[in-house]
């Protein structure tokens, strides 16, 4: 048993510890600030895989609107081919890469692009992707198909080369943020349900010729034209805010041929703050 000695200093430690407890601050849950806006309208490829034995990049467009994120899925097939009249002075035979179109709708935002084309240009002595690209290449000119020819390399060779047509899209899609808008069109076309659409804006980048990941790459419309992004906005209750924002813009005139697609962006983000 406790004698009466020992409860008597347990209570006395016990009053003393609540004492001092009570005189410390006390935490105060701080709650955490929401993320700043964004708009990434032009989507993030974020894997190149063989699908039922298509080659499909996949990906996603993103917005943080008043704390909240939106992501809005992206898919489309990648066909590579060899170029039909290769440079015969280039130490590595040309591929053509085609991606697209583009096609998503991000809150109210429906944006639409032609089809991107790349050539590129490898190097054999320019790393192991240059060297994989060169007999990507080299393969399709011997007429082995595209779906063969990724099968048969090796697991971690399979990787690379995936992971570098994937670095490969994502740098030539950033250049889309300095389209520059050539037109716009004013409508306002009904569409099924409590939406309509207010304008459509034309927006033209290109061609250009880029040098990514030690790599030549011409970046057209498939026609040798340049790539075009065309932008509609829907308004609509919930859903519709990126699209309320851009018509609002251009019912006031804010947004002017010349600008470019980042331009559009930064008016756009400006109203959310």
């Amino acid at each position: 048993m406790i004698s009466t000695k020992n409860r008597i200093i347990s209570a006395m430690v016990a009053v003393v510890v609540l004492a001092m407890i009570s005189g410390l601050p006390q935490a105060v849950a701080v709650p955490t600030p929401p993320a700043p806006p964004s708009i990434n309208i032009i989507p993030n490829i974020t894997s190149v895989a063989l699908v039922n034995g298509v080659l499909t990049a996949t990906g996603t467009a993103t917005a943080v609107v008043h704390g909240q994120s939106v992501t809005v899925p992206f898919s489309a097939p990648v066909d590579v081919t060899a170029s039909p009249n290769p440079d015969p002075t280039d130490p590595c035979a040309i591929l053509n890469l085609r991606l697209g179109p583009i096609n998503l709708n991000l809150l109210g935002l429906v944006v639409q692009t032609s089809p991107i084309c790349l050539v590129l240009t490898g190097f054999q002595n320019g790393g192991l992707l240059g060297q994989l690209l060169c007999g990507l290449a080299n393969g399709l000119h011997n007429g082995i198909p595209l779906v063969q020819y990724l099968e048969s390399l090796p697991p971690e060779q399979l990787n690379t080369l995936l992971a570098g047509i994937v670095d490969i899209l994502n740098g030539s899609l950033a250049n889309l943020y300095n389209a520059t808008l050539t037109s716009i069109d004013s409508i306002c076309a009904g569409i099924p349900g409590p939406h309509h659409t207010c304008a459509i804006l034309h927006l033209e980048l290109g061609p250009l010729n880029l040098t990514l990941l030690g790599l030549n790459i011409v970046l057209d419309d498939c026609a040798n034209g340049p790539v075009t992004v065309d932008i509609t906005a829907v308004r609509g209750h919930g859903g519709g805010l990126l699209g309320d924002l851009l018509c609002n813009l251009l019912g006031h005139n804010l947004i002017n041929l010349g600008a470019t697609l980042q331009d559009i962006l930064n008016l756009i983000l400006a109203r959310l703050h």
